[in-house]
């Protein structure tokens, strides 16, 4: 891995933090500590340590991506009233996958279109 920049350790301390934010949303903390900070230069660092591992990119269907502290394998559950992500834990999905594949040797990404339970409680 390679050597963590200053604005690259605010980031990923940003992330470690709040978890599932959008490159705006980490901007807008980031610049708290460090005003000098470029949006492009989070947008970068955060694509940076999605593809070394170091954070979860997660895609959203007609939103921005969010970032994610946790790295394993988990699902989401995304929001499409607040655009809110959330972790989902499906029982058992990780051992029925290496079923189905025949190998434990595998990446996924599953992602569930749901309200979430504010939005729900909000519509009754």
């Amino acid at each position: 891995m390679k050597y963590l920049t200053q604005q690259c350790k605010l980031i990923l301390a940003i992330i470690q933090e709040f978890g599932h934010m959008t490159a705006e949303e980490v901007y807008r903390e980031a610049v708290k500590a460090m005003p000098k900070i470029a949006l492009g230069t989070v947008y970068r660092n955060l694509n940076e340590m999605a593809q070394d591992g170091r954070i979860r990119k997660i895609r959203v269907p007609d939103g921005p991506d969010r970032f994610d502290k946790t790295v394993s394998p988990h699902e989401h559950m995304i929001c499409p009233k607040c655009g809110g992500v959330l972790d989902l834990e499906v029982k058992g999905l990780t051992e029925c996958l290496k079923e189905a594949v025949g190998s434990d040797d595998f990446q996924y990404d599953l992602s569930v279109n749901a309200c979430c339970a504010k939005c729900r409680a909000a519509q009754q």
